[in-house]
């Protein structure tokens, strides 16, 4: 018997998508938002997603155990919404 439990892959492939969309929306607009603060929006997007899937909305587009299209949409709609929320104002 081995005494380290088993991850769920869904929960490896969730974290990568976060870190990955953490990544390319940092990389897009860094001025924008700190990295934890993206960090925090994409991991909420991402549970935000998953529960939708969970619930029915979607749940046909489920790729694996893990419900891609609704993840990358509302992480794709929490970083342009905290880009826009955290622009610098204009001094004109």
């Amino acid at each position: 018997m081995h005494p380290v439990p088993a991850i769920p892959p869904a929960v490896v492939l969730g974290a990568f998508l976060v870190l990955l969309g953490t990544q390319v929306a940092y990389l897009i607009a860094p001025a924008r938002a700190s990295y934890l603060v993206r960090l925090g929006a994409s991991a909420v997007a991402v549970a935000a997603g998953e529960l939708a899937g969970w619930g029915g909305l979607g749940a046909h587009l489920q790729v694996g155990q893990l419900h891609l299209y609704q993840d990358v949409l509302l992480l794709a709609l929490a970083q342009i919404a905290l880009a826009r929320w955290r622009r610098p104002l204009s001094t004109g």
